[in-house]
């Protein structure tokens, strides 16, 4: 990342401050209990949220959600030919890049040049790699892996055994496996566990009770659940991460509800309402 580029995404974040100074509550208000010691985890998404001039996924976008105090977080993650790991939310690359074609059907080396059609120039698509390579004390961090399985091969054992093991790899190599939490459907959670991944698990479109009977670490949901559905999750031992907060009153929606982690749009008036910013 350039000085240029790093001066701007300051400046960004400054003016994002300045506009939430004020709205925000005192942390008394907003206290959770949860099982994660009523602590609520911070993630962003996709870095600083989709209000962020800077494309998610970017080393841009997420590198100043971890220098403003957040926990880490949540990417969606996509394997190339040659089983590389690269950050990007949608089917084809032409929706958000000068780029075209499903990242599959390419090896790595093949777009790792290619840029987002963003106001800002030269914004790189990235490698989870390149992601971890760029953080400082990584293992402080946590990171919820969104994983995006090509549609055409999303049913596909060994398709989806050769992502996880491409998961387990840079876990293993960056010895982050108890910090990357892993997000999917049943059948993918339990073959990660066959294939001896140690990472956490959040199952998605799966019910609490499924969760409980398959031993999986938490479930996913949205600021739309209801309060007595996360009540029973943390009764039976099931953590919750919780998404969709996609502003100042969707973060306190989601407060209220008292999950164990929460993925935001808006990471900065959140840090806030409960005086964890990092101003430095």
């Amino acid at each position: 990342m350039s000085p240029k580029t790093r001066k701007q995404i300051v400046l960004y974040c400054t003016i994002f401050l300045m506009l939430f100074l004020g709205s925000c509550g005192k942390n008394e208000d907003y206290r959770v209990i949860n099982l994660n010691h009523n602590t609520l985890m911070i993630l962003g998404h996709r870095g600083m949220g989709e209000y962020f001039p800077y494309p998610g996924n970017t080393l841009e976008a997420i590198l100043p959600v971890l220098e403003i105090g957040a926990d880490g977080s949540e990417i969606d993650i996509q394997m190339t030919k040659d089983s590389v790991l690269v950050l990007f939310h949608g089917d084809n690359l032409k929706l958000r890049t000068y780029c075209s074609g499903e990242i599959y059907h390419y090896n790595w080396d093949e777009i790792s040049n290619c840029n987002y059609t963003a106001r800002q120039p030269d914004v790189n698509l990235i490698s989870l790699e390149e992601l971890f390579s760029h953080i400082d004390n990584l293992t402080e961090y946590y990171f919820s892996f969104d994983c995006k399985l090509n549609s055409g091969f999303a049913d596909d054992d060994a398709y989806r055994s050769t992502f996880l093991r491409a998961i387990k790899r840079i876990c293993d190599h960056y010895q982050m496996g108890k910090n990357v939490f892993i997000e999917g459907d049943m059948g993918f959670l339990l073959l990660a566990r066959e294939l001896g991944l140690e990472n956490k698990g959040f199952v998605i479109g799966s019910s609490v009770n499924d969760a409980i009977k398959n031993h999986i670490f938490g479930i996913g949901a949205s600021v739309e659940t209801s309060a007595d559905t996360i009540d029973y999750a943390h009764e039976n031992g099931i953590y919750v991460m919780m998404w969709g907060a996609k502003s100042d009153i969707g973060n306190k929606q989601a407060l209220k509800l008292n999950p164990d982690i929460l993925q935001t749009d808006k990471p900065i008036p959140l840090l806030m309402l409960l005086d964890r910013m990092n101003h430095e």
